[in-house]
């Protein structure tokens, strides 16, 4: 029996683009007039229930909204992280130099070439953005796709982001028979998840290509410091900088997204253009034009009233991971003194079979935030059936294919989520390019900037963060840490362990 055949469908929209990544003259007046991201916030207002969000509460947001905006744009307030202003990113599209892209592409082709498979070993800021841009931009199953359905680009897989040890040994045996290349992202080159996973896979090269190993990989590190930067002069690896002024989460512009970005042949010039054009939108102090300050305003009047969790769904495969990125750069940023809003990444109308009824009809202190695909790469027709026998040849007799239905699946929830009290906003996506996604990037990162301000503290540090680590390395007897350790041990004994085990019933 042969194997199936994709009759009536049209080749995959998304891999002729992975193929023809970069179009000479594409950023044109018209490119950028159709890529615009609109913010759409109808249903915010006056939303059934108690204490709802009214346009007044946003009006009175303004002036501490601008004013913020103006002490980002100055480098004033609570910004220092070890007495460096943490600001690096508001001007860095404009200072990315051209030659610095092209260097970028020039060591990525030249790796690639040699490799099949290669892996980004990053967590946190150093993982989520590019993991994010990659599967907003590339074929869901891209590494199963031929090369030249993945436009030349080697297989790409992310290590490091997490401590199981089946995922780990899971991903080695894909890589096995393959000449594999690594990208360590770690400013320090002690951060516990990811030094463990290059150990592993830097061993693994060794011992495979010998002395010709440090051709495979790259470290994108601190400029003049740090375990890993003494490393990887040792060694010889080739470098990228990570910038002493730009934290981890904010960090997708730098040479910590881009290098991973350039090797699945995504378009960096364009990625950085998107950047560029936001920018030029959001240090406008005129509010209204100021995507960023309104995002910033209707979020922080809603924290106000009442709303604790930020539920972000998209209609995109693609854009999940987008969700997952603000995921860490919310809370990460907001999550001071008590202070700050969850965010919880889910996709529709997936989720809208599981969580859905809490939103609908849960606890009322829900923000919600739709991130909406408007034109996918690929269209849908939806066949007839003989019979009708589930009732829905109403949608191919009426020319409705199924873009027209996931567009509604968005839709339909907001208008009865509205209904039934949870505010919400929409952020319209024109399509999957890196223009778009750069232009989102930015103007979440200038909106939840401008929330530390209105909420009275440092959006660019992360003390709970470092908490968990010495908890952590005390755990595990890292040298230093003994006091911290036998802290711990004691107060776990006054606490008393609680663990209860279930023996099986008499027969």
């Amino acid at each position: 029996m042969e194997g199936l055949k994709l009759k009536g469908f049209e080749e995959n929209k998304t891999v002729e683009n992975q193929a023809n990544r970069v179009e000479k003259g594409k950023l044109t007046d018209l490119f950028r007039q159709e890529n615009t991201i609109s913010l759409d916030p109808t249903y915010i207002f006056e939303a059934p229930g108690e204490r709802p969000v009214s346009i007044k509460d946003v009006e009175a947001l303004i002036p501490r909204v601008l004013e913020a905006n103006r002490m980002l744009k100055r480098q004033e307030g609570n910004i220092l992280d070890n007495g460096i202003p943490m600001t690096g990113w508001q001007n860095l599209p404009e200072e990315i130099d051209r030659r610095h892209l092209a260097e970028i592409k020039s060591v990525t082709d030249e790796l690639s070439g040699e490799i099949d498979a290669f892996v980004s070993t990053g967590i946190g800021g150093s993982y989520l953005g590019v993991e994010a841009t990659f599967q907003a931009l590339t074929h869901s199953y891209f590494n199963q796709l031929s090369r030249d359905k993945r436009g030349g680009a080697p297989e790409i897989y992310f290590l490091g982001q997490n401590m199981d040890p089946d995922y780990f040994r899971d991903t080695l045996d894909v890589l096995e028979g393959k000449r594999v290349g690594i990208n360590v992202i770690s400013k320090s080159g002690t951060t516990t998840e990811t030094a463990i996973a290059f150990r592993i896979i830097l061993k693994l090269i060794e011992e495979n290509w010998g002395k010709d190993a440090s051709r495979f990989v790259i470290a994108t590190t601190d400029k003049s410091k740090g375990a890993l930067r003494i490393l990887s002069e040792k060694k010889g690896f080739k470098t990228f900088p990570i910038p002493d002024n730009i934290g981890g989460r904010y960090s997708v512009l730098t040479d910590v997204g881009l290098v991973g970005l350039a090797m699945a042949n995504i378009d960096i010039e364009e990625f950085v253009a998107g950047f560029r054009r936001m920018r030029e939108t959001t240090m406008s102090d005129d509010f209204m034009a100021n995507p960023a300050l309104l995002h910033a305003a209707i979020r922080h009047a809603a924290w106000l009233k009442g709303k604790k969790i930020e539920v972000v769904a998209v209609n995109s495969r693609a854009l999940y991971s987008v969700a997952r990125w603000m995921e860490q750069l919310f809370p990460e940023s907001e999550g001071h003194e008590g202070h700050g809003m969850w965010v919880s990444p889910t996709m529709y109308s997936e989720k809208l079979h599981a969580n859905g009824q809490m939103i609908q009809d849960g606890e009322r202190n829900i923000l919600e935030t739709f991130l909406l695909l408007k034109e996918h790469d690929n269209r849908i027709e939806i066949p007839s059936m003989e019979g009708d026998p589930d009732g829905l040849n109403f949608l191919c007799d009426n020319g409705i294919d199924m873009n027209y239905v996931n567009r509604k699946v968005v839709e339909g929830p907001a208008y009865a989520h509205y209904k039934g009290g949870v505010p919400n906003m929409t952020i319209e996506i024109p399509r999957r390019n890196a223009y778009n996604l750069g232009q989102f990037y930015y103007m979440m990162e200038r909106s939840v900037a401008i929330s530390g301000y209105l909420m009275g503290h440092n959006p660019f540090i992360q003390p709970g963060v470092e908490a968990y680590k010495k908890a952590m390395f005390a755990m595990i007897g890292k040298p230093g840490y003994e006091s911290k350790a036998k802290e711990i041990e004691e107060e776990i004994k006054k606490l008393g362990r609680i663990k209860l085990n279930f023996p099986d019933l008499p027969a």
